[in-house]
């Protein structure tokens, strides 16, 4: 298993398996409180697509994604799942994870510990509910503007969440941005949004990859 920093993302084809949707604990015990990632600490040169909140999904982004076998995470809040959830179910069947990114869009530090896990675990069961069956609920936070504190971590730990990544770039409005030059590294991962220009975001994402060598992996792929 891979170790991870705080900065990072890549590309890869997508395995047939998804991995056992997580189990919501409500026991009052002790969790391992999941790691803050911006980026995946690996020397392959790889980069991580995820795609936040899901309030304008289109066709033609899916299209891309099938093209180009390219793996995608999605963060979805919980108006998106209930207004386009068969929208969703086309990204699952392709092998694409779906994952937690609070109920509301709340920036979660202003918050307190139950707070924070209802926001958390309810957008969990939300995805159980709709998506359990497919075995894609995946065990990660996305975390509203990638702000989060260490209460937000104890709070997740409580639903099964094992990382919160952040992320190293962005793509938007047709082009890449990173934190760190104008170079993708190896690890990065990139923030997109079901937005219009979604499209045009993953065009430039896979074009910029494949013109520095790189590919777009699973996230969850290099993630416990």
């Amino acid at each position: 298993m891979l170790a991870y920093t705080a900065l990072g993302q890549p590309l890869r084809t997508v395995p047939e398996n998804l991995r056992t949707p997580i189990a919501l604990d409500t026991e009052e015990t002790p969790h391992e409180t999941p790691p803050v990632l911006h980026q995946i600490d690996t020397e392959e040169p790889v980069i991580f697509v995820t795609i936040d909140d899901g309030h304008q999904p289109g066709p033609a982004a899916l299209e891309i994604v099938r093209e180009h076998r390219m793996p995608v995470s999605l963060f979805l809040n919980e108006q998106p799942v209930k207004d386009h959830a068969p929208h969703f179910e086309e990204y699952i069947e392709l092998g694409h994870h779906v994952h937690t990114h609070t109920l509301s869009h709340v920036e979660l530090p202003q918050y307190g510990f139950e707070e924070q896990r209802h926001e958390i675990c309810g957008m969990v069961e939300v995805l159980e509910e709709t998506f359990g069956d497919d075995g894609a609920v995946g065990s990660l936070l996305r975390a509203p503007y990638g702000a989060s504190d260490a209460t937000t971590a104890e709070a997740a730990a409580t639903c099964g969440i094992t990382a919160i990544p952040h992320w190293s770039g962005t793509a938007e409005d047709g082009a890449v941005t990173l934190a760190h030059g104008d170079s993708f590294r190896p690890g990065d991962i990139i923030v997109t949004h079901f937005t219009e220009t979604l499209p045009e975001d993953l065009r430039a994402v896979q074009q910029k990859a494949e013109a520095e060598g790189f590919t777009v992996a699973r996230l969850e792929d290099y993630l416990p």
